[in-house]
């Protein structure tokens, strides 16, 4: 009987040292200790499966993705020129002044 009671209050200790196990990983995720300590003492194994799906409470959630960059449009020669024949066409610009900034474009 006496060795009965040893082997019980054994297993006691060593179920509470055990409990520490999920108390401490339950901690370090932003959960009470002692309920968990307790939980892990009763029910070890259920903790440890319990502990390990649960959430970080202490993670910072992850920032939003950010857009991809906008590539600026691509300005041709071709479209420079047809802009300064708008122009040419509107008055605004003389034939020199269209004719120049074609070479200039052309690179002639």
């Amino acid at each position: 009987m006496e060795f009965l009671v040893a082997y019980l209050i054994f297993c006691l200790i060593i179920a509470a040292g055990l409990g520490v196990i999920p108390a401490y990983i339950a901690r370090d995720k932003g959960y009470s200790f002692g309920r968990w300590w307790f939980y892990g003492w009763m029910l070890f194994i259920v903790a440890m499966i319990h502990i390990s799906l649960l959430p970080d409470k202490n993670a910072r959630p992850a920032p939003p993705p950010s857009p991809p960059p906008r590539k600026p449009p691509a300005w041709g020669a071709a479209d420079e020129i047809r802009k300064y024949k708008e122009l040419l066409d509107s008055g605004i610009l003389t034939q020199e002044e269209f004719d120049r900034k074609k070479a200039q474009l052309l690179d002639l």
